[in-house]
């Protein structure tokens, strides 16, 4: 569904359909890409969404706004002769004599309104796999069992998204006044209800409906003419999961330290990442092409030839000296950002141990490379569920000589998803050391994830962001910091 944007109600409202329109659905996508000459398979998905949004300036409401959506993504499949002839098989086998090409289609309900429109940009997603070349697989097919069914839909928002944020809002307010030396600089809302529609050409269907809560805030703290600000950025499914209170009381408290915090001095040895830092390097990004970890466990990674190691080794290379990591992708979490239903292929969610006591137990795989390696699909990565340990932070932060840097909050954390070389620059962490302890700020961490997990110790305490579900520290013996 198109919009438009309505500056007297300020509101985002969907246009209707005009009289006999065709409207924009899985069934009349699939029927369109049944009628296709070309399209050998496909997939097809149409997301319908409602959001409320609410923005604020220090303690006034700037503007709220309800955006409704409703887009489509088509993915089409070509078979056709290869056209190289040296084109390689799957897994780098003997040229194969046919190839199977895939285009992604973004489709608007004006393309559905017009089927002369539709035809014609499916033609073209056609066209557009039938110029590439990759080994031809079957899409998943209709499984004897029912997806399964983990709680994604938070009944506050699904009632009065609206109504919702604005009490959020309050509580926003309220939390923030007990803060001393602290203000509010801005804050956004985002609350989204969801559904989800699939279908394949193999009679996979499904549908399913969620909640998303996004809230971005700025905290300035002030002090003898001194400012200081913290941001933070928190997605749940649902409200509550934000606990606004605790939140603005830990970023406050960071923002305060801020103020005198000064630049590391360089050094090499025990580094503690904590909450957001610990969580940021298991999961710098939700996908898995962004993540050293997900990307060295998956069958894509071993189907290209990139996998630092295989089943059965150790992800560190050498045998651990410390705790030995146990994570796993788990779709079913309840109200996990990443919990789904089904994936983007129609596979139903699963959980998978990845890795068991440091050692790579299997792989993740998509229906694509789960078919080209001849291994059983697990569906795309989910949250991340990370063992804990038995450590206290008392005795992660304790001294054994040299000081020791803990690290709870990155400006950015980008490691190379190939290597998991990483370098993250500081933005808030302390020093422990004889004296005591002493915030830092600037300077970078310098490592690599796989070397680092050599030697870790993992904390018994817990922490999640909605995606990551683990520890809430780690003490890493052997990492280098940069500073002054």
């Amino acid at each position: 569904m198109s919009a438009v944007y309505d500056p007297a109600a300020s509101t985002i409202t969907g246009v209707a359909p005009v009289s006999g329109a065709t409207t924009l659905n899985t069934e009349t996508l699939a029927r369109a890409l049944a009628a296709t000459p070309g399209a050998n398979a496909w997939e097809v998905e149409v997301l319908s969404d409602e959001q409320a949004q609410l923005y604020v300036i220090g303690d006034a409401v700037e503007s709220r706004r309800t955006v409704v959506n409703r887009s489509s993504h088509a993915t089409i499949f070509n078979l056709h002769a290869p056209h190289a002839s040296g084109a390689e098989g799957q897994n780098g086998a003997q040229p194969a004599s046919q190839a199977m090409g895939r285009a992604e289609l973004s489709l608007l309900a004006e393309d559905a309104a017009n089927p002369d429109r539709l035809t014609a940009r499916l033609a073209d997603g056609v066209t557009m796999a039938s110029l590439t070349d990759n080994p031809p697989y079957t899409l998943p097919k209709p499984s004897e069992y029912a997806f399964p069914m983990p709680p994604l839909v938070d009944p506050v928002l699904q009632r009065d998204a609206a109504g919702a944020l604005d009490r959020a809002r309050v509580q926003l307010e309220v939390a923030v006044a007990a803060q001393p030396n602290v203000s509010l600089s801005s804050a956004e809302f985002f609350a989204t209800r969801r559904e989800r529609s699939f279908r394949n050409s193999q009679g996979v269907r499904g549908s399913y409906q969620e909640t998303e809560v996004f809230l971005d805030l700025v905290l300035i703290a002030s002090d003898r003419g001194n400012s200081a600000e913290m941001h933070a950025e928190l997605k749940r499914r649902r409200l509550e999961d934000l606990q606004i209170a605790g939140t603005v009381a830990a970023y406050a408290t960071f923002a305060r330290h801020s103020l005198y915090a000064t630049t590391p001095s360089t050094a090499r040895g025990p580094v503690i990442l904590s909450g957001e830092a610990l969580a940021n390097f298991f999961s710098p990004l939700a996908f898995s092409s962004g993540n050293p970890i997900l990307t060295q466990t998956s069958a894509q990674a071993a189907y290209q030839h990139l996998s630092r190691f295989s089943v059965g080794d150790f992800i560190t290379g050498d045998e651990p000296r410390g705790d030995r990591l146990n994570l796993s992708s788990d779709p079913l979490r309840p109200y996990g950002v990443r919990s789904y239903r089904f994936d983007a292929d129609g596979l139903p969610a699963t959980e998978v141990a990845l890795i068991e006591n440091g050692v790579l137990r299997r792989q993740w795989a998509d229906a694509r490379y789960a078919a080209y390696l001849g291994v059983t699909p697990t569906g795309q990565t989910g949250n991340l569920a990370v063992g804990r340990g038995s450590a206290s932070l008392d005795a992660l932060r304790a001294l054994d000589g040299a000081p020791v840097y803990e690290i709870v909050s990155f400006s950015a954390f980008g490691p190379d998803p190939v290597t998991g070389d990483f370098t993250a620059e500081i933005r808030l962490g302390y020093q422990h050391d004889a004296t005591g302890v002493r915030p830092i700020k600037g300077g970078s961490l310098t490592g690599n994830i796989f070397t680092a997990l050599q030697d870790v110790r993992f904390s018994a305490n817990a922490y999640t962001d909605g995606v990551y579900y683990g520890p809430a520290a780690a003490r890493f013996g052997d990492l280098s910091v940069a500073g002054s």
